[in-house]
């Protein structure tokens, strides 16, 4: 039997659909007790092309740096990190406070997360 190639860095895609830790989508990750090992193998051969194209669209974008949607300051990323979960992880989630909403900075994430506590 071919064993899953999740690394415990499960952390989505922007668009919510892709594991940055095994590069799997969603779909393949709950199927994957029930595929044969050619349908696993059909997977992880996908797999490193996957990882390509996200390393590429984080290189376009020149790296995971991003702004702060609350108060607008630099910060990295760690969504995009495919090594390691992302430092948001350690907080409960939070709504975006918009349509194009996009990750706060530690310290205001830190600081939504309490008003929710």
């Amino acid at each position: 039997m071919i064993e899953s190639p999740c690394i415990k860095v499960c952390t989505l895609d922007a668009s919510g659909d892709l594991c940055l830790g095994c590069f799997r989508t969603l779909d393949e990750i709950g199927a994957w007790a029930a595929l044969s090992d050619a349908q696993r193998w059909d997977v992880l051969e996908r797999l490193p092309n996957r990882r390509r194209d996200h390393d590429a669209r984080v290189a376009a974008r020149g790296g995971a740096m991003q702004n702060c949607e609350r108060c607008g300051a630099r910060f990295n990323c760690g969504a995009l990190d495919t090594e390691q979960p992302c430092w948001c992880t350690e907080y409960p989630p939070v709504a975006p406070s918009g349509p194009s909403a996009r990750c706060m900075c530690p310290a205001c994430l830190r600081a939504a997360a309490q008003l929710r506590g």
